[in-house]
C-alpha cells in the first residue's frame, strides 16, 4: 500500500503542495480578529508581506534541504554532533535573516528578540522533526521495497534451481534405476519409490 502511494509521484507532490498551503495559512486562520493597534497599517502590512515571503522560504528550504541533503549525509552516518551544529548554525542564519529583514523594510528599531527567538526555536523544532521524519520514513519503505524484491528473487532462484533438478533427463534416469530395481526384484524398489513420490510432491 504504501509503495504504491510512492510510487503515485503526482499523488506525493500533491499531499506536499496541500501540506505547505495548510502550514503558510496557518498565521492567518489563528492571529485575533480584535483591534489592530498600529498607526501605520501601510508600513506595518509591507514587512508582514515580505518578512511572511522571506520567512516561507527559508522553512521551504529547510525541510528540504533537511530530508534531501543532511537526514542521509550527515545523520543516517550517525554524525550527530555535526548535524547538531550545522542546524545550530542554520538557525543562527534564520534569526540574523530576521534582524535583517527588520532593519531594511521596517522603519521601528526595535527588533523583539527574545519572543522571535523563542517563537522560532519551537518552529524550527518542528520543521525539523518533520522532515526528517519523513525522510526516515521514505528510507523505510524503500528498505521494505528492497528487502521484498530481494525475497522474491531468492524464490525466484529456488524455483529455477528445483526446475532444473526436476529436469525430463533426471525424470529419465530414475525411471530407468526403478525398472532395474524392478527387474532385479529388489527390496529396494519401495523407498525408492516414496523418495521418488516425496521429491515429486516437494
Amino acid at each position: 500500500m504504501s509503495n504504491n502511494l510512492l510510487n503515485r509521484k503526482w499523488l506525493v507532490v500533491f499531499l506536499q503542495v496541500v501540506a505547505w498551503v495548510v502550514f503558510f495559512s496557518l498565521p492567518f486562520l489563528l492571529r485575533p480578529n480584535g483591534p489592530q493597534q498600529n498607526t501605520n497599517k501601510t508600513d506595518t502590512s509591507s514587512w508582514i508581506s515580505r518578512y511572511y515571503v522571506i520567512n516561507n522560504l527559508f522553512w521551504v528550504l529547510l525541510f528540504y534541504l533537511n530530508a534531501m541533503v543532511l537526514v542521509p549525509r550527515i545523520f543516517n552516518r550517525k554524525r550527530f554532533a555535526t548535524f547538531v551544529l550545522v542546524h545550530f548554525a542554520l538557525f543562527m542564519v534564520y534569526i540574523g535573516i530576521g534582524w535583517v529583514n527588520n532593519a531594511l523594510f521596517r522603519d521601528s528599531k526595535h527588533f523583539y528578540w527574545s519572543g522571535h527567538i523563542l517563537f522560532t526555536f519551537f518552529v524550527f523544532l518542528f520543521m525539523l522533526a518533520t522532515s526528517t521524519a519523513v525522510r526516515m520514513g521514505i528510507d523505510w519503505v524503500r528498505a521494505e521495497k528492497l528487502a521484498d524484491e530481494k525475497i522474491n528473487e531468492n524464490l525466484k532462484t529456488e524455483l529455477t534451481l528445483l526446475r532444473s533438478q526436476v529436469s525430463p533427463h533426471f525424470m529419465f534416469n530414475v525411471l530407468n534405476n526403478m525398472v532395474a530395481l524392478a527387474r532385479k526384484k529388489s527390496d529396494l524398489l519401495e523407498p525408492s519409490l516414496m523418495k521418488f513420490s516425496s521429491l515429486m510432491r516437494y
